[in-house]
Order: C-alpha cells, then structure tokens, then sequence
C-alpha cells in the first residue's frame, strides 16, 4: 500500500506543496525582521558604522565628564589665594581649610560649634579673630566661615566657600 502511495501523483502533489509552504513561510517569516536583531543577526556595513558611532559618541561624553569631575576634584587639593575686602564674609563648605596670610579676619560660628585651629587645637567661637598663619579647618558646612575686618586681606583657602 505505502508502495503504490509514494508513486502516486497525490503523494507528489501533497509533498511538493508541503515543501514550497516552508520555503514561502521562512522566506516571509525573514522579511519581516530589523537587520541586527536577535531573530536577524546578518547587518550591513551601515548599520554597525552607525552602531560604532552612537558608542564613540557615548565614550566620548563619559570621558569628559569624568574629566570635569577630575579637573574640580584637583581644584579642590591646592590652596588658592584670595583676596577678600573689609566687611566680606566667607562662608565655607565642611572639610575647608584656611589660613588668614594677612590682614585680618574673625570667625564666624554656628550653634553646632566653632573653627577648629588645627596648629592651638583650640576652637574658635564666633567673634574671636583668627590669628594669622594658623591652619583652620571648617568642620561642617552649616555657615561657619570668616568676617573680614581689615582691607586687602589675603587667604589661604582649599576647599568650597562663598563671598558675600
């Protein structure tokens, strides 16, 4: 019975239509997928040149800002001079070191405590002047700073701080 089955027209016919339903299923099937996808792995030149620009792109814009957080973090490890005029405050950041080089400064407290004289080891209550050449830390950043009394006074400072 199988013999005269595979000889007759109908199982060719049936066979033939099964194999061109496959071949017009994959063939549709592959045309409806983006180039570079996980169903369509196959891309062209253009798209990975495109795909390589969007990531030189993305490494340029990390590398510079990781630079500009660099170039602040480096600005921050160097004492820089200021010049501050009578009656300017500078208020300080926590972790601020100063040192008063001329002039003459006094310091501006909080209720959480003073300006620590890391040279004394005394804490500088707000009102007392700042002896010069004395390092002084700002522990905290709550509006501890220094009140210039003299003009044309010069400082030491590393760190972040305002002038008002």
């Amino acid at each position: 019975m199988w013999k005269n089955l595979r000889n007759s027209k109908l199982y060719v016919a049936v066979l033939g239509v099964f194999v061109l339903t496959v071949v017009f299923a994959q063939v549709g099937k592959a045309g409806y997928f983006e180039p570079g996808t996980k169903e369509d792995p196959i891309v062209t030149q253009t798209y990975v040149e495109k795909r390589n620009e969007q990531l030189r792109y993305y490494i340029d814009q990390k590398i510079e800002e990781l630079n500009s957080k660099l170039n602040q973090t480096q600005a921050n490890q160097f004492f820089q001079v200021i010049e501050v005029q009578k009656g300017q405050k500078v208020i300080c950041r926590a972790s601020t070191e100063l040192i008063v080089r001329s002039g003459q400064a006094k310091a501006i407290a909080s209720s959480a405590g003073g300006l620590s004289n890391l040279i004394s080891g005394k804490d500088l209550k707000s009102g007392e002047i700042v002896p010069m050449n004395q390092l002084i830390l700002v522990p905290r950043d709550d509006g501890r700073g220094l009140d210039v009394t003299a003009d044309k006074t010069f400082i030491l400072i590393k760190g972040g701080y305002d002038i008002k």
